[in-house]
């Protein structure tokens, strides 16, 4: 019921019956983790004091490293004495160009350049090998320097070391001291300006300002050396170039001579023009021999028509205007009109008449015979023009094609003389930029310089002692209170009877605080609450024995077992500590030690352990025969006895029940201590042969599981647990806790004596 209410709170609280106090809620938790704080506060001490120590010891030990600054500046600005074109561009001071800048100043390349003209190969401090091995106390305090190197290699898997010839360790010890100087050398741009700063570390501070101005030096020659290689590079090319293309100008001059020899070409145009004149001319030639042609062809052909016409001769005479046919056709004529008149005077058969048409018949025989030599003249006449006409042809079409000829040749020797003409040109552009290259090689500038050389430091940079210490110290109580933190949150324990009566509903009978250690070794725990009876442990006790008689206000529950989940919870110490309270203040008590195995309350009260409970328990003894009395109390006491087979069936027989219902008859309290009951089965025989079980849990270290699995055990077996009661309680430490008893004992110290 009781573990049932305890549940059903949270439940209440969220259903808002129960009012929610912020202010108070936040003071709350500000209580517990202050409490929290002061009862880890010697682990937090502690943390504290070793993180802070440690720290300081280094701090003290570190070596003080000095750090230069040189700066440099990209300068744009380039002086303009020859209005030449660079072989190699100035810097831009783009972000882009002042990044690849300082990636130059940060390569290795250019840091091995340093090594080389400083010497560091023979400096300790950058020298690894150089430097006298470490043997103070602080050294070993390393672990790692403790283990040797062939062990971590093997534990770390490493292959084995590859044997190195002299120049590959010499290699090898460089790369090291050029990636020491890398390690101390810090180069970045000063904002957006086009500064850049060089800052070196040293524990020598004229050593760091040494290596910045040298490092700043270096990168002006290196920009001045780049170019001057740049240019280098340049002139051999161009001399490279300039010899292929003086060869080629030479072989594109002589290929014009050639092709203009081989074409026939003089290199004049008066040959072009000649030819055009010619051409002219021999054309114009052409077109009057055809139109001569074409005329004659046309008389000869009018000619042929009208000789073979009616009229003959005649016509042609006039067709063609001979002076002989017009004398024949006039005399034709004449003896026409003669032939007329003879014929009309006398007769047609007249001599006159005979011999005047004869003699027409002939002129007009002879008018034939000239009209065809007239024919036969024209034919010839055609043939000759035809003959010209043909001449006149083959010398234009010879002609005209020398001229195709030549000028196909022209403009292929003009195509070669452009070539050649190229050529030269590139050949004096290149002579022209030769001339301006080797020009440039005195007049060399960096594109950078020095703003502000390094000046020698007079006060460290590092280590900063103060800081480290601040910052060790911070960092030490952070791990304290996380430790604190962690160990809270992994304690096992009950730390108040509240928090076991929250868990399982079983009361809690108190607080049961811790003897002091001297206390302890002056004599038996189980005396102190006799030796120091206003003690805040007798007090406990008594706190006890109040409230078991208020759970028992008729007085019939006598029998009181004491029992624990596992040894060590102080049951025995606790129950013998009980017994003689009870009987020194005049209760009639007698306490039982059932723990077979473990025989030591007889030690606690100084008595021996010749006989007792095993001896009555096996028939050996009479109970009045083993029974002892404590000489300072008057409590009686039965011991385990000197045996110890099978103390189960022992306590778990007949024997036992009617020894304990007798001395229940006999006493008023009788107190059995009993073994735990997860260790042995002995402890539930004896909870139910008890009216009462006070069940012992030791304060912060019984782990809460284990507590309930006794606590289960017992109820199993029948026991009637009356309570809880937390043992070896810290009653400083208790009182940190938020807890409703959390001031007991040490909240009111005035009313104990210690």
């Amino acid at each position: 019921m009781a573990t049932q209410e305890i549940q059903e709170q949270p439940a209440r609280r969220k259903n808002g019956s129960v009012p929610f106090d912020v202010s108070a809620a936040t003071t709350t938790a500000a209580r517990r983790t202050v409490g929290m704080l002061l009862r880890h506060k010697l682990l937090i001490g502690t943390a504290i004091l070793l993180g802070t120590g440690i720290a300081t010891v280094a701090a003290m030990r570190m070596t003080p490293i000095y750090t230069a600054e040189a700066l440099v500046m990209l300068d744009n600005r380039q002086n303009t004495i020859v209005d030449f074109q660079q072989v190699m561009s100035g810097l831009s001071t783009e972000l882009g160009s002042m990044q690849s800048e300082v990636a130059v100043l940060k390569s290795p390349a250019f840091a091995e350049k340093v090594v080389d003209k400083l010497a560091l190969m023979n400096d300790p401090e950058f020298n690894a090998s150089l430097r006298p091995p470490e043997t103070d106390w602080f050294y070993y305090l390393n672990p790692r320097n403790l283990i040797p190197d062939s062990v971590m290699g093997a534990v770390s898997g490493a292959a084995p070391a590859v044997e190195l010839s002299e120049q590959e360790k010499a290699a090898n010890q460089k790369t090291g001291v050029v990636n020491t100087v890398l390690n101390n050398l810090a180069v970045r741009p000063q904002g957006r300006s086009y500064v850049i700063a060089i800052n070196f570390d040293s524990e020598d501070p004229r050593k760091a300002a040494l290596v910045a101005n040298t490092i700043a030096e270096l990168y002006l020659v290196d920009q001045l050396d780049e170019k001057f290689k740049a240019t280098q590079r340049a002139t051999a090319w161009l001399e490279e170039r300039i010899s292929e293309l003086r060869a080629d100008a030479k072989a594109a001059g002589d290929a014009v001579e050639t092709y203009r020899a081989q074409s026939g070409l003089t290199g004049t145009s008066g040959e072009n023009t000649v030819l055009s004149q010619q051409l002219g001319e021999l054309n114009t030639n052409y077109m009057l021999a055809r139109t001569a042609r074409e005329e004659a062809e046309a008389k000869q052909r009018e000619v042929a028509s009208l000789s073979n016409s009616a009229r003959g001769a005649g016509v042609i005479g006039d067709v063609m205007g001979s002076p002989l046919i017009q004398a024949l056709r006039q005399q034709e004529v004449t003896l026409q009109r003669q032939i007329a008149d003879a014929a009309n005077r006398y007769g047609p058969r007249h001599p006159t008449l005979v011999s005047l048409q004869k003699e027409l018949g002939d002129l007009q025989s002879q008018m034939r015979i000239e009209a065809g030599k007239i024919v036969q003249n024209l034919s010839n006449e055609v043939e000759v023009a035809r003959a010209r006409e043909g001449a006149l042809k083959a010398s234009l079409d010879q002609l005209s094609a020398q001229r195709d000829t030549q000028q196909a040749a022209a403009v292929n020797l003009r195509t070669l003389e452009r070539e050649a003409e190229t050529a030269q040109t590139m050949l004096q552009a290149m002579l022209t930029r030769f001339q301006e290259v080797t020009s440039q090689t005195d007049i060399q500038e960096a594109d950078a310089r020095i703003a502000s050389a390094a000046s020698i430091p007079l006060q460290p940079s590092a280590p900063d002692k103060k800081m480290i210490v601040l910052l060790a110290l911070l960092a030490s109580a952070t791990l304290g209170v996380l430790l604190a933190i962690l160990r809270e949150r992994f304690e096992g324990g009950y730390r108040s009877p509240h928090q076991f009566e929250s868990a399982t509903g079983v009361r809690g009978l108190g607080l049961v605080p811790t003897i002091p250690q001297m206390s302890r070794l002056r004599g038996s725990p189980a005396a102190y609450a006799l030796d120091k009876p206003l003690s805040a442990f007798a007090e406990s006790m008594q706190n006890l024995r109040t409230s078991l008689l208020l759970a028992n206000p008729d007085g019939r529950q006598k029998v009181i077992l004491f029992t624990s989940s596992v040894p060590g919870e102080g049951k025995s110490t606790i129950a013998a500590s009980f017994a003689r309270v009870c009987a020194n203040a005049g209760q009639k008590t007698i306490i039982l030690d059932c723990d077979m195995r473990r025989k030591g309350l007889h030690g606690m009260l100084g008595l021996d352990n010749k006989r007792g409970l095993y001896e009555v328990l096996s028939g050996e003894a009479a109970p009045s025969e083993v029974i002892q009395t404590d000489p300072r109390t008057g409590l009686h006491v039965i011991a385990s006895g000197s045996g110890s087979s099978l103390p189960q069936d022992m306590l778990g027989s007949s024997r036992m029940h009617q020894l304990i219902s007798r001395l229940a008859l006999e006493y008023d309290r009788v107190i059995i201590d009993s073994p735990p009951v997860l260790a042995v089965s002995e402890g539930k025989l004896l909870a139910a042969l008890a009216d009462q079980t006070v069940f012992i849990v030791r304060w912060g270290k019984t782990n809460r599981e284990t507590a309930m699995a006794g606590l289960k055990e017992i109820v199993e077996a029948g026991g009637e647990v009356v309570g809880v009661l937390l043992s070896q309680v810290d009653i400083r430490r208790h009182a940190q806790y938020e807890f409703p008893d959390s001031g007991r004992y040490h909240g009111y110290r005035r009313y104990y004596a210690n």
